[in-house]
């Protein structure tokens, strides 16, 4: 999540942009008044008030507004609205679309003050979590009130505050939703002083026999525990959005864990999260704020903050075979995307991503911005890499992977500052694995600013690679080596001497990227800065906070995009 200073719609001068939705799909009656479901958009410059702005879904425009902010708009459908796409219009113009589909589906509602017996109308609301997920049908939606919990075990016997069997997951085409109710407050489901139950929500997997299939969307809820989410399959279709995350109280001492974890789950979504605070201060290396494991492939993580992270890494992507009881396992996973998230003050590695096979699918990460990541200290088993971003690009079950890992548009800043790790060498903005010749690292368009340690007489490295035939087992790329494996161009350099210039690695820039306020952790660009205009084409469209690329005669460098107006006063 970002934060946001209100403009009014009237102020204006670039039009909308909208990020993503909570739901693709709903009914538009039912429910409270029988308005139908209410539906959440995230994005930009909506404008600080309605004003004359309107939303449209298919041909019809909501009547209902909950919430109208300059990131966010909360709206119920209606019987005006249509399957087709979700647009903002403003003054300005009009957005981009996200596609919405009418639908039927019950709407049903808790409260503190409901009963379980009841209907769970929203004049008659059911009491617990637990009861509602359990009661719904598949393309059912549910909204908590504000002060509803779920924090004790609900008796399923996998150690949660809310377990989710086979029989109460959605399908395809009509997933189950539970979803804080516009503008409620507290809604948490977990034990928030990592007491009993360990889990907050886990869906049961492979050895439940079946698994709980998935196709559930979770939004603007609290999740806590030791683990406070554990998606498990073979599942899918997974959407996570806009919730509040943290596990300040975990240790990892009993095989890892994480506030968020995969596990044989794909085809999610993982958008608008606050992840922070993971781990206690003793959290071993095992632990991580956001971990991807085991195939669980299709991921799209955007738009988060994952701060404050113990044990080790704030995003990790590894696959592990589980071992005699799921042999058919631990595969290198594809078509992964992480682009657009806020990450600093990590323990280890802001994100490792591992087993990886680009050329079953696409793996990207882009427009994040990363600070402060890799800063330590040691961890139990003083282990780890200390780097904005590491590939490995390791296997652990299958053939090795091949194909590009594509890095393109991140800001990094003061990345592996931790003076004493283990081995020194793997302090750096970017770390690369090496060692398998048929997986590459392509890095493109990247801002890194580099603050100077005791470890090496210009500071810390910006770039490192792993090579088994290269007798200290890794080197920094300098100007003088080549970096096999490890292709890049138009990226910017500054702070830690000068910038990388082997064959593999052109086009380099080293100088002042002019920012707004390093101090202040606002990487924003100013007016005449090198990285407005110097990167190459990319695909995307638009930077971190919506504004559209190219601005000017090329590509910005790093996470923004210039122009810096009225209505882009914007910093993480």
């Amino acid at each position: 999540m970002f934060l946001t200073t209100g403009i009014s719609a009237a102020a204006q001068t670039m039009a909308p942009t909208i990020f993503y939705s909570d739901l693709t799909s709903g009914p538009n009656s039912g429910g409270e008044n029988n308005g139908g479901v209410y539906v959440t958009i995230d994005g930009r410059r909506f404008g600080s008030s309605q004003g004359s702005s309107f939303v449209t879904v298919g041909t019809g425009q909501p009547t209902v507004y909950k919430m109208w902010r300059n990131n966010r708009i909360i709206f119920q459908l209606g019987s005006a609205a249509t399957s087709g796409s979700i647009t903002v219009t403003t003054s300005a113009g009009v957005s981009n679309a996200v596609p919405f589909t009418i639908r039927s589906g019950g709407i049903y509602f808790i409260s503190t003050t409901g009963s379980d017996k009841a209907n769970g109308s929203f004049n008659t609301p059911w009491a617990t979590i637990p009861h509602a997920a359990q009661t719904i049908a598949a393309g059912d939606t549910v909204y908590a009130l504000s002060g509803v919990s779920a924090t004790v075990d609900d008796g399923q016997g996998w150690d949660a505050a809310l377990t989710l069997r086979e029989q109460w997951c959605g399908t395809s085409g009509n997933p189950r939703a539970l979803i804080g109710y516009p503008g409620a407050t507290d809604v948490v489901i977990g034990n928030p002083e990592g007491a009993t139950p360990s889990n907050g929500l886990r869906s049961t997997d492979f050895s439940a026999d079946p698994a709980c299939g998935g196709y559930w969307v979770f939004s603007r809820l609290g999740f806590r525990g030791l683990n406070p989410i554990a998606v498990n399959g073979p599942s899918n279709q997974w959407r996570f959005i806009d919730n509040d995350i943290s596990c300040p109280y975990a240790t990892g001492d009993s095989g890892g864990g994480a506030c968020f974890e995969t596990t044989l789950a794909s085809n999610l979504k993982f958008w608008g999260n606050n992840v922070h605070d993971a781990g206690a201060d003793d959290a071993s290396a095992l632990f991580q704020a956001v971990y991807f494991s085991t195939d669980s492939n299709h991921i799209n993580m955007g738009w988060n903050t994952v701060s404050n992270v113990h044990g080790c890494r704030a995003v990790q992507i590894h696959s592990s075979p589980l071992g005699s009881n799921y042999p058919n396992s631990g595969y290198n996973q594809y078509d992964i995307s992480i682009h657009d998230n806020l990450i600093h003050d990590t323990q280890c590695d802001g994100i490792i991503a591992d087993t990886l096979n680009p050329s079953e699918g696409p793996v990207s990460i882009y427009s994040n911005i990363i600070y402060n990541a890799g800063k330590g200290p040691n961890n139990p088993e003083q282990s780890g890499g200390w780097s904005c971003i590491n590939i490995p690009g390791t296997t652990q079950n299958g053939s090795p992977g091949s194909g590009n890992v594509v890095i393109f548009n991140n800001t990094m800043y003061a990345c592996g500052t931790f003076t004493t790790p283990p081995y020194g060498a793997a302090n750096a903005a970017i770390n690369e694995g090496g060692g398998n010749p048929n997986l590459y690292v392509q890095i493109y368009n990247n801002l890194i600013y580099q603050t100077a340690t005791t470890l090496y007489p210009n500071g810390v490295p910006y770039l490192v690679i792993w090579d088994p035939l290269i007798p200290n087992g890794g080197e920094v790329c300098t100007n003088t080596q080549d970096c096999p494996w490890l292709q890049g161009e138009n990226n910017l350099f500054y702070g830690s001497g000068p910038a990388p210039g082997a064959p593999s690695i052109t086009g380099s820039i080293a100088a002042n990227p002019m920012l707004v306020n390093v101090a202040e952790y606002d990487f924003r660009l100013i007016s005449g800065s090198p990285a407005a205009n110097s990167g190459v084409a990319v695909p995307e469209t638009t930077d971190i906070i919506g504004v559209p690329v190219p601005q000017g005669s090329g590509y910005p460098i790093g996470a923004f995009a210039l122009p810096l107006s009225s209505d882009d006063t914007r910093k993480p």
